[in-house]
């Protein structure tokens, strides 16, 4: 993963300057009004900017390309690369980004389900085996690599009590067309990323005020 974590840090870099300095100031400001501002001090410091890093190269389109950082560069190739990243670079426009369901671990091999797909994936010498929780749904980019996969580091874990929303939110895309679900699927990941984050800035609020289509919250 260390090469992956060096390629996703070079086109945060050449993203994040120059011509599309701009560009990164913006999305930082709406990344602010998703997750909050960035807290230096916070224990949760270092997670923020991966999230926002994970968001801004593969999610979020640049306004003026109409594409996200990796595709761009995917396919036009704005400054060259070795011939040894190519796959690499490659892996990582193909990502996967979903909700999973934690399974089991066995020895260093995680074992997820894609609550969208229904599939089960194997993680083979995962490099992160802690923290994950049976009763706890997680959004996570999987970035296929030789026969398995590895995560970015862009964790957003989602609490017990918020299993049952999210549930119902997941038939609901099901239910939609086959060219309905991609969007609905991506809006529904935004949506839930906000409810955590404001999960964690409206502790006196109730959780089921928050995973709710019906808050008073603006998530």
């Amino acid at each position: 993963m260390i090469k992956y974590n060096q390629l996703i840090d070079d086109l945060m870099l050449f993203y994040a300057s120059d011509d599309f300095a701009t560009e990164a100031v913006t999305a930082k400001n709406e990344f602010f009004d998703l997750a909050g501002m960035f807290d230096q001090q916070s224990v949760n410091f270092d997670l923020k900017i991966a999230q926002f890093t994970d968001w801004y190269i593969f999610f979020r389109k640049l306004s003026s390309l109409k594409q996200t950082p990796i595709e761009h560069f995917v396919d036009k190739r704005p400054k060259p690369i070795s011939e040894e990243d190519e796959i690499y670079y490659r892996n990582l426009a193909n990502n996967r980004f979903s909700l999973f369901e934690f399974l089991k671990l066995k020895g260093n091999d995680l074992y997820v389900r894609d609550l969208f797909s229904n599939y089960k994936l194997i993680i083979k010498d995962s490099f992160v085996t802690h923290g994950f929780d049976i009763d706890e749904y997680f959004q996570a980019r999987l970035v296929p690599h030789e026969d398995s996969f590895l995560f970015t580091s862009a964790f957003c874990i989602h609490p017990p009590e918020a299993t049952k929303f999210i549930r119902s939110e997941i038939k609901l895309v099901g239910k939609l067309s086959e060219n309905e679900q991609k969007p609905a699927r991506e809006l529904l990941l935004l949506r839930l990323f906000r409810m955590r984050n404001k999960f964690d800035q409206y502790k006196h609020v109730g959780i089921k005020e928050i995973y709710s289509n019906q808050s008073r919250l603006r998530v």
